[in-house]
């Protein structure tokens, strides 16, 4: 009876030894599942990543259990970066292990993946331990594009000027944009160049910017004041999405002197040099002052050079000029072509220039025309003519 009550004791302790062996030593925490509230995070916004763990071990718990995040630009948190779990076990809800944290992303970021080191710690009698995981956080965003006016050639423009135009799209998105293409219209009276009304631009890139120039011509006939380039950018983001971005921009055309030329309809007959007085007109919107004013002449026209000089001249005022044109003998009968060059200053004291054409009428010199001229001829021949009479009275007189 006492050998049976001492094997079963002896069964007893190998089986309560065999239970002690495959008892844990310690605890073990582990990061089991994770989520974050927003994928990918768009720059500007907060997220919420929700961590959940788990003891392990079902016979030894976690004690003391803390979570922490360690992370970098564009990443942050709001609050503490240290979360406290407590005591936990491998029988407790989900619930209890769980924790949250809220990230902003900063405005500026740029499309990218991000790690954040989430770092766990606890204890059990006295013995510390620790574990590490790495999550990788995907940050994108679309392109947003603002544009400005960077430079304008020239500075200041008149009616009938050609103007180049430099804008630069600025790209504060945190995704690249692809295949980028702008197209310009403009204002009635403003004309894109037909070579520029579409550019392709390509690749933006985050945070990046780019240019285009473009060339504008004005009507001379505009009348001074503020006219509306439009700008209209065509592209597709990284998941290739097509976006699109119309801007407007403010064209001020300042006031400018404007000329036109009366020549009184006075024949110019060929071969002649003819003295001629021009009627010079500001048909501006600005006074000119410091002129100068002289001929160009195109065949059959020729002149001298004379500059003719005029202190000032105010919006509908005229002033009288006179010049001395030579025809050629060649000429074509009709009115005939040519220009006044103008050299004047504004009230601002910038220099400028115009160049405004007119017409004379030219005529062909006919046969009696011709003779007329040789009037010295014929005077010469009867003052001989009238000498040889008189001296064939003289010797008859004589005899």
């Amino acid at each position: 009876m006492v050998n049976r009550n001492f094997g079963m004791m002896f069964v007893a302790l190998m089986l309560a030894l065999a239970g002690l062996s495959f008892a844990s030593v310690n605890p073990k925490l582990q990061l089991v599942n994770y989520s974050i509230s927003e994928t990918p995070a768009q720059p500007g916004h907060s997220v919420n990543l929700t961590l959940v763990f788990k003891s392990m071990e079902w016979d030894n718990c976690a004690e003391q259990a803390n979570v922490q995040l360690s992370l970098s630009y564009p990443l942050s948190l709001i609050g503490p970066d240290t979360h406290y779990l407590g005591d936990l076990c491998a029988s407790d809800p989900d619930g209890k292990s769980t924790t949250s944290f809220i990230l902003p992303v900063d405005s500026l970021a740029q499309t990218g993946t991000y790690q954040i080191m989430v770092s766990s710690s606890y204890q059990q009698r006295f013995a510390k331990f620790a574990d590490s995981n790495t999550i990788n956080v995907r940050v994108g965003g679309a392109p947003s594009f603002t544009a400005s006016v960077a430079s304008s050639k020239p500075v200041d423009i008149y009616p009938g000027d050609t103007a180049y135009i430099t804008v630069v799209f600025q790209n504060n998105g945190g995704g690249r944009a692809e295949s980028a293409r702008v197209a310009f219209t403009a204002s009635d009276g403003v004309e894109v160049k037909w070579a520029g009304q579409t550019q392709e631009l390509g690749q933006v890139a985050a945070r990046g910017s780019i240019a285009a120039t473009f060339a504008i011509e004005t009507a001379k006939n505009l009348d001074p004041g503020t006219y509306r380039l439009n700008a209209v950018l065509d592209y597709a983001s990284e998941d290739k999405t097509n976006g699109s971005a119309s801007f407007s921009f403010d064209l001020p055309l300042a006031k400018k002197a404007d000329f036109a030329v009366a020549d009184g309809s006075r024949e110019m007959m060929s071969g002649d040099d003819v003295p001629i007085t021009l009627t010079l007109t500001n048909t501006g919107h600005d006074e000119a002052k410091s002129l100068k004013a002289r001929i160009k002449p195109i065949f059959p026209f020729s002149t001298d050079g004379t500059v003719r000089y005029v202190e000032s001249l105010k919006p509908g005022e005229s002033v009288a000029l006179a010049y001395t044109i030579h025809v050629d003998k060649d000429a074509t009968v009709g009115r005939q072509l040519l220009s006044m060059l103008i050299d004047y200053e504004n009230l601002d004291g910038n220099k400028l220039s115009d160049s405004v054409e007119f017409s004379l009428p030219v005529n062909q010199k006919t046969l009696t025309d011709r003779l007329s001229e040789l009037w010295y001829v014929w005077a010469l021949a009867v003052v001989i003519l009238i000498a040889g009479v008189f001296r064939r009275k003289a010797k008859k007189q004589s005899a």
